[in-house]
This record gives structure tokens, sequence and C-alpha cells, in this order.
């Protein structure tokens, strides 16, 4: 009988990012950094209650940004992150005559078996880094996480995707 093991909770390491359902070439080391900014509230004062604020109001609910640099420049892999087009050959890529988003559905496979989906997000990318010897040339993602249409959920974790449900 096989062990089942249990997810201890930790989410670590990229195994694999997608955007609209193709896997990204590879990843700086860095991996990908959830970030964007803060939730802001406003604070209501009474002049009769000056010890304390009587409310907080939220004023923005804040925003997910996930940013990573994408190190595999092939020409495949410029054109999903920054659309243009790529050869006939798929030798060569140019890049659109305007910078554009892109939108899409992304999923995040962790190292430890979990696995992240975001229904709805934007991508902008840009060329960014030194043509040199202690790093390479790479391309700066910004992954910013919308709304879906349909007013669920934006994202979800799921820590055993592969798990079989008993019963």
């Amino acid at each position: 009988m096989a062990e089942v093991t249990t997810h201890d909770g930790m989410i670590y390491g990229l195994e694999a990012l997608e955007f609209k359902g193709a896997e990204l070439g590879l990843i700086s080391n860095e991996g990908l950094d959830w970030g964007g900014s803060d939730p802001s509230t406003v604070k209501v004062w009474a002049a009769q209650k000056r010890s304390a604020p009587v409310k907080e109001i939220e004023e923005s609910p804040g925003e997910d940004v996930i940013e990573f640099d994408l190190i595999e420049l092939k020409p495949a892999n410029l054109e999903q992150v920054m659309g243009g087009t790529v050869s006939a050959d798929g030798k060569r890529w140019d890049a659109p005559k305007s910078r554009i988003k892109l939108e899409g559905d992304a999923v995040i496979r962790s190292a430890d078996g979990s696995t992240t989906e975001i229904k709805r997000a934007s991508l902008v990318a840009k060329p960014k880094g030194k043509f040199g010897y202690n790093d390479v040339f790479k391309i700066h993602c910004k992954l910013t996480i919308l709304a879906p249409a349909d007013d669920s959920s934006p994202y979800g974790i799921d820590t055993e995707p592969d798990a079989t449900p008993e019963g």
C-alpha cells in the first residue's frame, strides 16, 4: 500500500508558470515575487471622541502583482509575453509596434506539489538587464491579478491537486 502524505502547508519553489494555458520559459532563480500594493483605509474621527477613530473605511483593497524575470529568451517565449511576431523558421522575434498588455488565466505549480490557479490576470513585459558576463539579459514581467468576469474568487491555492477524493 502506498504511503499517503499530507501537505505540510509550506509552499515553496517554482516548478512552472503557465499563462493562457501555455508554460512560460525559464524564470530567473529569484522566482516569482508576489507583491502589489497594500490595502488603504481612511480613518473617520469625531470631535467628541478624540482618543481613537470612530470608524475605518476601506479606500482601496490594494492589488496583487506577481513579478518575475523571464530568462529563456527564445522567440516563441518572447511572443508569449510581449506579443510581436516570430519568423516562419522560429529563429527571429520582432517586437510589436507598441507595448501591449496581454490578458488570460495563469497557473503556478510549486516544487512542494501545490498549485495556485489565477482566473484572470494581465501581463505586461519589457526588456531589462545588461549584456555582460555576470548575468543574462531578461524580460521583466508583471502579472496583475484581475477580478474574474463572473465575480468569483480571483485565485485559489490547492495544496494537494493530485489527491484522489475518498469515497
